[in-house]
């Protein structure tokens, strides 16, 4: 339904060429309506929809307002929108939108590369992006619990905005700071980014890592049967463990391994007797029971494992925890996942990692305890 709605403000006369292309369709839905003048009800003819569906594409960019970075770009936006349809409908001249003082244009390349760099810092534990009123630029700050912040990066304030307009950055603010953490969305778009850049990386495409082009969303993994691996073969999981980075460091640290193996364990209790949904997605999306009531003394034991895995799911979010379940739970070779999710080569492995050492701080911050290793 977001593409219709896309089409949709596209055909909008009054929206044409009047905002960026990298905005989200809520928002420009949302301009098209507040800015251009686009009724609800002829944005959904337009799109052959419910004019509720529009509606609440609008007020969920509406509840955008209240944060601080995502407020100022919808208000540089709108100021854009107004200035352009003013050109467009009197003999003013074509002045270029980046001499105006209240809009900055950022190209999609630019934004591209920025939203790389900046995801992949906030990625680490404990960093945060940080803005502060009346400063230009925000920062990429790791907060080592002395008082003493270190600096990461430094990012423009118009691709600060474009993060939280796309909702891949959510924060709070407080007196004159807003300390903003990546989202669930953020960490699976900064999965998406890293496995292309290490796609492009080693097709010798002479890339470096922060030179992504523009994202490509994935579609969603076919539910098939997990196929078994060739008698001796190892696990994908283990293989993986086993290997090192050029640094001499192991690709999959015992912890992550520890991770894997604790969601895996939950996965298989919640299977007990089909305890497990066999709905794709429902199951990547946290709805984990199918509604079936194993036997005996395992209800108490299955329904806690389904909540533990519902929970971690949740915390991973859709795209990063199909490579998870399909990785560690199905055991599926990396190739396959990446013809199955339409990964970039050689970038699956890339993603689990992602994946994994989010899995493994949600753990930490629930208090789950740790497995020692043995390989």
């Amino acid at each position: 339904m977001g593409d219709d709605l896309g089409m949709a403000y596209a055909s909008c006369a009054s929206a044409r060429n009047m905002v960026p292309g990298w905005l989200p369709v809520p928002v420009r839905v949302y301009l098209a309506h507040t800015e251009g003048g686009e009724s609800i009800r002829a944005l959904a003819r337009a799109a052959g929809c419910h004019p509720s569906t529009v509606l609440r594409q609008v007020r969920r960019t509406e509840t955008l307002r209240d944060d601080p970075l995502a407020d100022t770009a919808l208000a540089r936006l709108g100021r854009l929108w107004r200035w352009r349809a003013r050109v467009n409908t009197t003999s003013l001249p074509a002045q270029d939108p980046s001499t105006m003082t209240h809009f900055v244009p950022i190209d999609d390349e630019t934004l591209a590369r920025d939203t790389l760099r900046t995801l992949r810092a906030l990625l680490e534990p404990r960093n945060l992006l940080v803005v502060a009123e009346g400063v230009e630029d925000a920062v990429v700050v790791h907060n080592a619990g002395d008082d003493r912040p270190i600096r990461r990066a430094v990012v423009g304030r118009e691709v600060a905005e474009a993060l939280a307009l796309r909702e891949l950055i959510a924060g709070t603010q407080v007196g004159r700071i807003a300390r903003y953490t990546i989202t669930a969305e953020g960490r699976a778009e900064a999965g998406r980014l890293i496995a292309e850049a290490e796609s492009r990386r080693a097709s010798g495409a002479g890339q470096s890592d922060d030179a992504a082009g523009t994202p490509t969303r994935l579609p969603k993994a076919r539910r098939v049967e997990p196929r078994r691996r060739p008698v001796g073969a190892d696990a994908p999981l283990h293989v993986l463990a086993r290997r090192r980075r050029t640094d001499g460091s192991f690709f999959l640290p015992p912890e992550l391994v520890a991770a894997a193996i604790r969601f895996r364990e939950s996965y298989e209790i919640a299977s007990i007797n089909g305890g497990v949904t066999r709905d794709w997605d429902k199951l990547v999306a946290g709805r984990v029971s199918s509604g079936r009531v194993a036997n005996g003394s395992a209800p108490t034991r299955r329904l806690e494992a389904e909540e533990s895995l519902s929970a971690a799911i949740r915390a991973l979010g859709p795209d990063l925890a199909e490579s998870v379940i399909l990785a560690v739970c199905h055991e599926e070779g990396m190739e396959e996942i990446e013809d199955r999710l339409e990964f970039p080569a050689r970038s699956g492995k890339i993603v689990l990692r992602i994946a994994l050492r989010s899995l493994q701080r949600h753990y930490a911050s629930t208090g789950s305890g740790d497995y020692d290793m043995i390989y």
